[in-house]
């Protein structure tokens, strides 16, 4: 079996998740703790319940920071929008010394998180004609 090929998930859904480039979002401030830390500010949206007399009594932040250590610091500097899921998962692997799919179990975990928090985003790579030519022939 390939890399990127997976007998739980279709081998083309796998790659795209592969293919795809985590990107910052570009509304969030960061803020520079040191050599190896940042903390990530990203706004929020005040919810419609949060009108008086509720706004009385429940305080209502318009940010949210997100400490992270210095393995989450490298990842946030490595999905820069010019390298893949691949290349991230593969660039932790070596920095680690894991295995690929020991690495990628713990990127795509860890991403993900980021993604649900609202401080990246996933730019899915344009499908390729000769992708599109194998997808119609199944």
């Amino acid at each position: 079996m390939k890399r990127g090929e997976s007998a739980g998930l279709g081998s083309g859904d796998w790659r795209a998740m592969l293919a795809a480039y985590p990107v910052r979002n570009v509304a969030v401030e960061v803020r520079e703790k040191s050599e190896n830390t940042v903390t990530v500010v990203v706004k929020t949206q005040k919810p419609n319940y949060m009108m008086p007399p509720i706004s009385w009594f429940v305080p209502y932040n318009p940010e949210r920071e997100i400490d992270l250590d210095a393995m989450g610091t490298r990842l946030w500097r490595w999905c820069d929008g010019q390298r893949t899921v691949e290349d991230v998962i593969d660039l932790f692997k070596d920095t680690y010394d894991l295995s690929f799919h020991e690495a990628r179990a713990a990127v795509v975990d860890y991403l993900r998180k980021l993604i649900q928090r609202g401080i990246l985003a996933v730019i899915m790579a344009p499908e390729r004609p000769e992708n599109q030519a194998e997808t119609n022939a199944k």
